[in-house]
């Protein structure tokens, strides 16, 4: 289970302080993910008593760092979830006005009906019946009318000079930084020493503001159970397996996820990393990614696109024809490596056997490469068995020597060449056999039987003395 799918259970069985540490250790994976902040100022306001009680100047934050990172990435629910955040953190800090503000951009946003007739009564009977919203925004709405009549009511019962109906927000937050991966890292840390519940100069708020959350948190916990539907128990996602093969130009990674909703799934894709995030059929949200990648990309010429069986993510190399050993770089790794030429090898150098499942043993890969991509010699034509007698210059003279040739038909080296045409040729399951075995041998093994590739690991075949 990753960090936000156990941050989701922790939250479901009220563990607040729990979920805290889980979401900020997803933020540490996935630094720009607005959903993990919008979950991670929902366990702020719910913190117990027990546990310094609610975080109400921390919930806000992480509310409006949401804001601007899903209008980043323009999604109508996230961007409507944020807001629906920092509405709730500007009602418990008794900043009325403000709150009413953000209630009411989600009113037009969420409720209000876009066509001419029907009154305010037919509004909320759509929206309740899921004709007008469905989905995440389905559940906005519901809990959406419950902090509208909660608000109208506190700001009827105030006078028209007292300082809690003022309005002093604009609907994008200003002057935000996005905390970086070092910062997050940081919390993370304080948080496993338990700093949040003990070391108060962990929590970003002042002693008035901590003595004020601490004397509504009654209150507060109340009117969030009441607008919050029961949590949903959440279930351990399945793994999700992936795989890799690259050609000269480019790197295609392949997620196997079934039945993944492609107007849910958000990635992003920078030249030194990618990262992707999809919900599961189970509940569960899943994260994957590379950072930093093994090698410069072309962020604006790669792709990803969705499937019934996967995610295909393909990466436009930054340096056509550099060779990539894994998909993300270690420190000893060089990312922005140059091309070298490769030797061509002596007459007494051996070339490398790799294993494959054929029951004779292994295969010389270059020697069968070289021999079906060697060009044929001419034969000879002898004087008086002359074939283009008679014929017109030109029409007898063979000029399909390379034509077909896995040279002419994919360029470069021809080992790459004819490996290249072997899997554009073969069924889906060959293929399979070929990118499993060769990546977990570590490129000392290529199959092309998913029978027994299917089985289990590939262990990397040892090197002969």
């Amino acid at each position: 289970m990753n960090a936000a799918s156990q941050g989701d259970a922790a939250l479901a069985k009220s563990d607040f302080v729990g979920a805290l540490q889980h979401y900020t250790r997803a933020l540490c994976e996935l630094p720009r993910a607005p959903a993990y902040y919008i979950k991670r100022s929902t366990a702020y306001i719910r913190l117990k008593s027990a546990d310094g009680g609610p975080k109400l100047e921390n919930a806000l934050r992480d509310a409006e760092i949401a804001v601007i990172l899903a209008r980043e990435r323009a999604k109508r629910d996230l961007i409507c979830s944020a807001q629906m955040r920092r509405a709730v953190a500007l009602y418990h800090m008794e900043r009325y006005g403000d709150a009413g503000y953000i209630f009411g951009l989600l009113e037009e946003k969420v409720l209000k009906d876009k066509s001419e007739g029907g009154g305010a009564a037919d509004k909320v009977k759509d929206v309740m019946s899921g004709s007008k919203a469905s989905g995440p925004m389905k559940n906005i709405a519901q809990e959406l009318q419950i902090w509208l009549m909660k608000i109208k009511s506190k700001l009827g019962s105030l006078e028209e000079s007292d300082e809690r109906k003022k309005v002093t927000i604009e609907e994008v937050p200003s002057g935000m930084n996005v905390p970086s991966e070092k910062e997050l890292k940081g919390q993370w840390e304080a948080m496993k020493a338990e700093d949040i519940s003990g070391d108060k100069s962990s929590v970003v708020v002042s002693a008035g503001d901590e003595q004020k959350a601490d004397g509504t948190s009654a209150e507060a916990a109340k009117d969030e159970k009441a607008a919050s539907p029961a949590p949903v128990p959440v279930q351990t996602p399945e793994k999700i397996r992936h795989g890799w093969y690259q050609s000269n130009d480019s790197v295609v990674v392949t997620l196997y996820a079934k039945g993944v909703d492609k107007e849910k799934v958000d990635t992003e894709l920078k030249s030194d990393s990618v990262s992707i995030q999809f919900p599961l059929p189970s509940g569960s949200d899943y994260a994957f990614n590379l950072d930093p990648l093994f090698a410069s990309i072309d962020e604006s010429a790669s792709k990803v696109s969705t499937f019934s069986t996967k995610i295909e993510l393909v990466l436009r190399k930054k340096t056509p024809g550099q060779k990539w050993s894994s998909l993300e770089s270690s420190s000893t790794e060089v990312k922005s490596a140059t091309i070298t030429p490769t030797p061509a090898p002596s007459a007494s150098a051996s070339a490398p056997s790799y294993p494959t499942s054929s029951r004779h043993g292994a295969k010389d890969w270059d020697k069968l490469a070289s021999t079906l991509t060697a060009k044929k010699p001419k034969k000879p034509r002898a004087k008086e068995d002359d074939e283009t007698k008679g014929k017109t210059d030109g029409e007898g003279e063979d000029d399909s020597d390379n034509e077909g040739s896995v040279d002419s038909e994919y360029g470069g080296d021809p080992v790459d060449g004819f490996f290249k045409k072997l899997y554009a040729g073969a069924d889906e399951d060959t293929r399979r056999a070929m990118v499993k075995s060769f990546v977990e041998s570590n490129g000392t093994s290529l199959s092309t039987n998913w029978g027994d590739v299917g089985k289990g690991k590939v262990n990397p075949y040892p090197a002969s003395d």
